[in-house]
């Protein structure tokens, strides 16, 4: 992150999102959490906050929705169901100093950081339709800012090819 001399912990990080998602779409009210999920959804890159450190240094966060593996009618009471989950994982694991596994992308070896995909996610089902909510951050590094993307992934992928055999 372009601060300087500022780092944080992958732990710390996810402790921010975790307070982040929380302050958002559970503490807030439902007017307020909702006009957040129109804008996530209308493709916008939502200011959710700003932390200052010291020597006044500011940190912005942003968030975006990603809803390109979804499967079904996505509206806003399954998108909060996600987030419930997600944010349940996601206490748990940081309740834990350094069990919070994150994944960076293969070509990502300038030992610069960049996006990390939180090893935690929120899986819903509602009829036939399973969906996978994850959270990726990515510092900027020419400013300072935070990206909290939310996703949807293949729930595909997370499926055993083993299922149903003892």
């Amino acid at each position: 992150m372009a601060l300087s001399n500022t780092t944080m912990t992958y732990d710390q990080l996810g402790k921010l999102t975790a307070h982040l998602l929380h302050k958002v779409f559970i503490e807030s009210s439902r007017t307020v959490a909702k006009s957040v999920y129109r804008r996530l959804i209308a493709g916008e890159f939502v200011p959710i906050t700003h932390l200052e450190f010291e020597r006044e240094e500011r940190l912005t966060i942003h968030m975006k929705l990603d809803t390109l593996a979804y499967r079904g009618d996505i509206n806003y009471s399954r998108f909060k169901d996600g987030v419930t989950v997600l944010l349940h994982e996601l206490v748990t694991v940081v309740s834990e100093e350094g069990k919070l596994r994150t994944f960076a992308p293969r070509e990502d070896s300038s030992g610069t950081a960049g996006t990390r995909l939180l090893g935690v996610s929120g899986s819903t089902q509602h009829g036939e339709d399973i969906n996978v909510l994850m959270v990726a951050m990515t510092p900027s590094q020419s400013e300072p800012k935070i990206l909290v993307e939310l996703m949807y992934m293949d729930p595909d992928q997370f499926a055993s090819a083993k299922r149903g055999e003892s």
